[in-house]
């Protein structure tokens, strides 16, 4: 009960995380600082609130106990951990260095828990 509990607040922090991050840069209108070109732009923000709703419906439905709780927290925490390593992509070659870091730090935690998740939740 308390790996679902501790990982259901990771994903429900980082959908939420990530989703006001872009609210407030779309109503800053700062978008052009992250990623340049506006189509690229548009897709990168929808798939990023895609992986924002599913992180937390799948954080909230593994604190609930949920029969299907389980598998849309996994499936979200890939999509997490992509965005995490598509965001290292992105703002590495803009030399961010503390978002770097913090980047980082997200997907080593976000592996590790995965992994963990995985082996104690699925067996």
């Amino acid at each position: 009960m308390i790996l679902e509990i501790i990982s259901g607040i990771f994903s429900i922090s980082a959908g939420t995380i990530t989703a006001f991050l872009w609210i407030y840069v779309i109503l800053r209108k700062k978008g052009h600082l992250f990623i340049e070109h506006s189509f690229e732009r548009l897709f990168h923000i929808t798939a990023e609130f895609i992986m924002s709703i599913l992180a937390i419906i799948g954080g909230i439905a593994l604190i609930l106990e949920l029969t299907w709780g389980l598998y849309v927290f996994l499936f979200a925490l890939g999509l997490i951990l992509y965005a995490i390593v598509n965001a290292i992509g992105i703002y590495g070659k803009k030399e961010y260095t503390l978002l770097l870091i913090i980047l980082i730090s997200s997907a080593i935690i976000t592996i590790a828990l995965a992994i963990v998740d995985f082996v104690v939740l699925v067996f």
